[in-house]
């Protein structure tokens, strides 16, 4: 069962991030469906107390409203994060951030690489760095670790 909702979450994933590259934008349907994916992987993998996932995603919610205000990331990234956010203990939280944020350095390196070869750093500066790319790729990654250690794979 965790290997085919891990399997859904991928294939959301997916998604969310073939829709942050083209619009930019984050679809509330993709988020509510990778946190009810979220939620029942968390449910089933019973790793650590379950209070600890909630409230590293209400914390992600608060700081996030946070960057948000401040349009240092967008709502459809901070949604997004806080699903993710509810299968991580404290440890793995940090460790997440860490690698999203160095993941998410990658990405805006390749789209000022893109914008400096197509001299479209206007474009770059309006639609923003689509950072859900970074979000999906790694998070995914750490709740699949989270998947087979559970599974003793």
């Amino acid at each position: 069962m965790n290997l085919l909702l891990l399997s859904i979450l991928a294939a959301v994933a997916v998604n969310i991030i073939i829709s942050d590259i083209k619009q930019r934008k984050i679809s509330n349907n993709w988020v509510l469906l990778n946190f009810a994916v979220c939620l029942s992987l968390a449910l089933l993998l019973d790793v650590f107390p379950m209070w600890q996932g909630m409230l590293v995603s209400l914390v992600t919610f608060v700081i996030g409203l946070g960057l948000f205000r401040f349009k240092i990331f967008g709502a459809g990234d901070i949604k997004l994060l806080m699903g993710y956010s509810l299968c991580f203990n404290f440890p793995l939280a940090l460790t997440n951030l860490i690698e999203f944020l160095l993941v998410g350095g990658v990405v805006v390196g390749v789209q000022l690489g893109w914008a400096y070869v197509t001299a479209g750093f206007g474009e770059l500066k309006q639609r923003g760095v689509p950072y859900g790319i970074a979000i999906s790729l790694v998070s995914v990654f750490n709740i699949g670790c989270l998947v087979f250690e559970k599974a003793g794979i």
